[in-house]
């Protein structure tokens, strides 16, 4: 009966993800220390200094990124102690990608919990996010470890749609019914776009760079990507499997589009191998991003 009554209802696409993302230029922006660290990045006469100078004056931000730096994600040999340190030693570049996606993490606020669980949410969007840059090690993709903020960020749309097309997201979430392979195809049929589309445009309103708003609009369908199509691939491969890792379910690495493999020159088995030695390393990035205590997935809240 549910389902005569999702599929009878008029469904009128009203507006476009570009509209959707315009329209949420105000709500969605992001703290003033990570626009002015992306303004000092592009700005070639600012130095290393200047960039530290303003994460340290953002007491929240500022002690992340020390915990970042300084967690088994680096697997530094020395303690870093000061944020101009950890400049020099990841690079303003990374820095910069870090802070936003730190920050991120803090922005959405108000998804009914009888609908989504945040906690489960950020759990995978790390996995996929350690399982992408291991996975780019495997590739020797040059900056590879750009493939760790594309897998925290890539369903990023997901989010925006929950918070601000609530009803609309409750259709979707009963036609999906926590199965991944329907999930895009549910919100076009009621959206009009899908969370890849949303997630996309987030990113370019960001200003982040087309190597990452690309593998976000390609992280479902990587082989549409003209440019950045190996970075779209592992996000896609990394996301299934973060499936598997969290949920434990085989019909997850089913999903992965059979042309990744042979762009990627990767495999179930070795896909799999990597997995292994992760999970220590994505729970205390967890705690790092979200904050301390485990996360209890729920697979029928999944994205």
């Amino acid at each position: 009966m549910l389902d005569r009554q999702i599929q009878a209802a008029d469904y009128s696409h009203a507006m476009t993800a570009e509209q959707l993302v315009q329209g949420l230029e105000q709500v969605m922006s992001l703290p003033d220390a990570c626009l002015r660290v992306n303004q000092l990045i592009e700005d070639p006469d600012s130095s290393s200094a200047d960039i530290a100078e303003v994460i340290a004056q953002d007491a929240d931000l500022s002690g992340r990124m020390l915990r970042l730096v300084n967690s088994a994600y680096y697997g530094l040999s020395g303690r870093v102690e000061t944020i101009s340190r950890a400049v020099t030693i990841i690079g303003t570049g990374e820095l910069r990608d870090l802070a936003l996606m730190t920050a991120t993490c803090d922005l959405f606020q108000g998804i009914p919990a009888d609908m989504f669980i945040m906690r489960d949410f950020w759990h995978y969007s790390v996995a996929t996010g350690i399982l992408g840059r291991t996975l780019a090690k495997k590739c020797n993709v040059l900056h590879g470890e750009r493939l760790f903020v594309m897998g925290v960020l890539h369903d990023i749309g997901r989010l925006v749609i929950l918070q601000h097309m609530t009803e609309k997201a409750r259709d979707v979430l009963l036609v999906a019914d926590g199965k991944n392979d329907l999930l895009v195809g549910a919100e076009q049929e009621i959206l009009g776009f899908d969370h890849a589309e949303v997630g996309y445009e987030l990113a370019r309103a960001w200003n982040l760079p087309e190597s990452i708003s690309t593998s976000i609009r390609y992280h479902h369908d990587p082989m549409a990507a003209r440019e950045f199509g190996l970075e779209s691939a592992l996000v896609h491969i990394s996301q299934a499997m973060a499936y598997h890792l969290v949920w434990g379910r085989e019909d997850d690495l089913g999903y992965i589009d059979g042309g990744v493999w042979e762009l990627t020159g990767l495999t179930v088995e070795n896909c799999l191998e990597s997995t292994e030695s992760l999970g220590d390393q994505i729970m205390e990035m967890f705690a790092v991003l979200i904050g301390d205590g485990n996360p209890k997935a729920s697979p029928k809240r999944r994205g």
